[in-house]
């Protein structure tokens, strides 16, 4: 019986000793397989042109590591993966990228990449441009003109209502507040071409011409420029003194109108945004010069008074409705209308 139980762990004894033997000897195979098969994670492994980099740059990537059985490159942006050694990649759109170079199917490395805005160089002939004044008051019509070349539509903002104001080429306005009002152009609707600018809308200057008064005030009205207080000499009360009116021939000729201005005058007026004073400087301020409207004798007041009534439709006033006769001074001697109201 003693026999028997010797020989059993005899056998356990032996059964135990292979089964340590054989771990050892798949695990010393495996470690043999990997350290044939390791190739290190050299920090020269990932490289690529440096610098800034932009939408559409043509850039190389490279992978410098010895002994690499396969390489894998992603490059972040869900583009196809690539298996070269030194890859060209291009990104379509500006961001930040994680790009990732695996090898031999163990080794990774990863960097992240911030791709920018292309940059297109500015055709400087494209970019708007355009002329005014440099400070308006207001309630005084403001005109601008277009001098971009090549331009075919447009898009004003006066910087006053928020939103596109006009879309015609020589368009005027009248501001409703003072302060300082930003104006954006943008030509053939293309806003990198824009143009932007400030002017000064200044309030309006008070143009009454008070009285002669009971405190001996003198009141000096040299042509609507103003009422200047001063005490008169000894003797003379109070009076009024009026500066001549220059002869004629000295006289200077006035700012001439284009048809395209007047229609956008009497639109001003039906939005009530300008009144008949706003066509005095082109009248030489005669607003009862006369005017015929579809065959019907009125004047330039009275017609005015019409638009301001919404009693015409000025939208439906093309420029080829309209003459315009200008005699000395560029003065509108008299105006043709005839349209279908």
């Amino acid at each position: 019986m003693e026999k028997s139980n010797n020989i059993a762990n005899y056998h356990l004894d032996k059964n135990l000793i292979l089964f340590f033997a054989f771990t050892i000897l798949i695990t010393a195979s495996i470690f043999a397989y990997k350290f044939i098969n390791y190739a290190p994670c050299s920090i020269e492994a990932f490289n690529y042109n440096k610098g800034i980099l932009r939408v559409d740059d043509n850039i190389r990537f490279k992978d410098n590591t010895k002994g690499v059985t396969n390489r894998v490159w992603d490059f972040g942006d869900d583009s196809k993966l690539e298996k070269t050694a030194n890859p060209f990649h291009r990104y379509t759109k500006p961001g930040e990228y994680i790009v990732k170079l695996k090898i031999n199917g163990s080794c990774k490395w990863e960097e992240k990449l911030t791709i920018k805005q292309k940059i297109v160089p500015l055709d400087s002939s494209r970019i708007a441009r355009f002329s005014m004044p440099d400070r308006i008051e207001v309630g005084e019509i403001i005109q601008f003109l277009d001098q971009t070349k090549g331009a075919t539509s447009w898009k004003w903002e006066f910087g006053e209502s928020g939103r596109i104001d006009s879309n015609e080429k020589n368009p005027g306005y009248v501001y409703e507040s003072s302060g300082e009002k930003t104006i954006l152009l943008v030509v053939n609707d293309e806003p990198r071409y824009a143009f932007k600018t400030v002017i000064n809308v200044v309030e309006k200057e008070n143009e009454d011409i008070l009285p002669p008064g009971n405190d001996n005030t003198v009141i000096v009205n040299n042509n609507n420029t103003g009422v200047i207080p001063i005490k008169p000499p000894e003797g003379m009360g109070g009076i009024v003194i009026e500066d001549p009116e220059p002869p004629e021939n000295e006289k200077e000729d006035v700012e001439s109108i284009t048809k395209e201005r007047f229609i956008k005058l009497l639109s001003l007026v039906s939005d009530k945004k300008a009144t008949a004073n706003n066509f005095k400087p082109y009248l030489c301020n005669d607003l009862n010069i006369p005017m015929k409207v579809n065959n019907e004798e009125t004047t330039l007041e009275e017609f005015v008074n019409k638009v301001k009534q919404k009693k015409v439709k000025v939208k439906k006033i093309k420029t080829k409705d309209l003459e315009i006769k200008k005699g000395d001074r560029n003065c509108i001697t008299s105006i043709k209308i005839q349209f279908s109201n």
